[in-house]
């Protein structure tokens, strides 16, 4: 093949398609579904038999669940509906990272990197085999972020239309895109390249576009009887307890985490320091998170591009991006100061947005070896470095999960149908076909739920610490007949007991 037919070959569908191929062999990899997974799956079949209404009573931010449930009307399982959906979202993110790098640097060393970079990143794999609304939130977040781009060169509307489409759509999938609505636009009056009157006017319009979407989803929401702002309620609810406990806690919760913190003796002196020392403790846990998020090898990259000076790139383009990690970031840190916890994928569209110079990096390394006596060591040590990503992408080292479908057959083949089953696995919850809320299983179990059990009930527990000292527990060890133990006797991550008269 020529120079100039190879230079017109678009990387990015090429790109899409490998991702697309990865997605496919999935389906036929074995893999257990994420916890999360059965909330989604859950609502979807509210959705199929119930309707709409129900399914949003259910679960209020229902987007994604509908989704699944109108792909499983082509005659696919909800389960393979919802890896279908997750591998077009896939595609999607793909092309529209390849898009937004081409933007920033158009060659074509670039765009070959970006797309090993983006196939081959370990922590965007590792959600690739699960079903979590988040993938369809990270792509089109940056699909909008570049048909953004677009605007902020070209000032077409259709591009800007595209942005504000691309994040409504998010929003249904993830509430707080909402936020990149209405915050990415004031990136326009830090265009310089503009005079102000002009600046402004641009700001106007994408401002304007940002509120008359937001108004026109309501004005259709209300239309079909249904109140966003009640969704918007429901779904604040689930974090009631933790904003009540952060904006007004009470004197005896601060005195215990103040004691647990510091010692009884030094709560007496370093107690008024409490906050301070929480929200830095705070930042901590999010630059970890960050981190764990970048990946060592895409983290040391940019530090590395960043000392060498490699990042000097164009500033307008810049600005509307930094933005966007400015708005996530401050997204990231809300959400962990008042849950006191967080995922690393909350943080990935952050770390997606760093990760968009990592192929600018490497093609600058790539560089400075071909002009150099050690142009074959520089190639060397890119195979090594993207076969490293490879690898830690798409091979697991995790313990086998296969016992769980094992104590699955178990209960199907020695235990009466009729009987009831307490577990604290979503899993066995749901393919056992005896509990009906599937998607509300704890990890935890307490007292009552064992007491309330009736006798001959199965009581299936995943052994974690707390619930080995659950059953040993005086009061409910007398509850409990011990039937069998998975992956061995010898091994019980998870015991089989059944519930007899005390």
């Amino acid at each position: 093949m020529s120079s100039y037919n190879w230079q017109r070959i678009d990387i990015r569908l090429i790109a899409v398609g490998a991702s697309l191929l990865v997605s496919l062999i999935s389906l036929f990899i074995s893999n257990m579904p994420n916890d999360d997974a059965y909330a989604y799956i859950r609502t979807a079949d509210i959705a199929l038999n119930e309707g709409i209404t129900a399914a949003i009573q259910h679960y209020a931010w229902v987007s994604y669940s509908l989704t699944i449930a109108a792909i499983s009307l082509l005659g696919f399982d909800l389960f393979a509906s919802a890896y279908l959906i997750n591998s077009l979202f896939y595609a999607l993110l793909v092309y529209s990272f390849l898009s937004i790098v081409r933007l920033i640097d158009s060659t074509a060393l670039v765009s070959v990197l970006a797309a090993f970079c983006i196939l081959l990143y370990p922590q965007l794999n590792e959600f690739r085999f699960d079903i979590i609304r988040d993938v369809g939130y990270w792509a089109l977040c940056l699909f909008a972020l570049w048909q953004f781009l677009l605007y902020y060169e070209q000032q077409r509307n259709r591009n800007l239309i595209a942005f504000g489409v691309g994040l409504l759509i998010a929003t249904s999938f993830r509430p707080e895109a909402v936020v990149y609505l209405i915050v990415i636009p004031f990136a326009l009056l830090f265009d310089k390249r503009h005079e102000i009157s002009n600046t402004r006017r641009h700001f106007a319009r994408a401002i304007g576009m940002s509120i008359s979407i937001l108004g026109f989803s309501f004005l259709v929401l209300a239309l079909m009887g249904i109140s966003f702002a009640g969704m918007l309620i429901d779904f604040l609810t689930v974090y009631e307890p933790f904003i009540e406990t952060t904006l007004n806690p009470s004197e005896a919760n601060n005195s215990a985490m103040s004691t647990a913190v510091f010692g009884e003796h030094a709560s007496s002196y370093s107690g008024p320091y409490l906050n301070l020392f929480l929200i830095t403790g705070i930042l901590a846990i999010l630059i970890a998170k960050l981190f764990s998020g970048i990946g060592g090898p895409f983290f040391w990259l940019l530090t590395y591009g960043a000392y060498k000076r490699f990042l000097d790139l164009e500033r307008n383009l810049c600005v509307p991006i930094v933005f966007f990690l400015l708005a996530n970031f401050f997204i990231v840190f809300i959400f962990i100061l008042v849950t006191r916890y967080t995922s690393s994928r909350y943080a990935m569209l952050f770390c997606l947005l760093l990760a968009l110079f990592v192929p600018i990096v490497l093609a600058n390394i790539v560089k400075q070896f071909s002009q150099s006596s050690f142009k074959n060591i520089g190639m060397r040590i890119l195979i090594l470095f993207f076969g490293y990503c490879a690898f830690d992408s798409f091979i697991s080292f995790g313990e086998s999960k296969a016992f769980v479908y094992n104590s699955i057959d178990w209960i199907n083949t020695e235990s009466n149908s009729s009987n009831g089953l307490v577990t604290n696995n979503h899993t066995i919850a749901y393919y056992s076909g005896r509990v009906e809320d599937y998607d509300q299983v704890g990890r935890f179990l307490n007292e009552t739920d064992i007491t309330s059990a009736r006798p001959g009930d199965l009581i299936v527990i995943e052994m974690h610490y707390e619930m080995t000292e659950l059953v040993a527990r005086e009061g409910v060890k007398d509850l409990l007949e011990f039937q069998t133990a998975f992956p061995s006797l010898d091994n019980r991550q998870l015991a089989v007991y059944k519930k007899i008269r005390p």
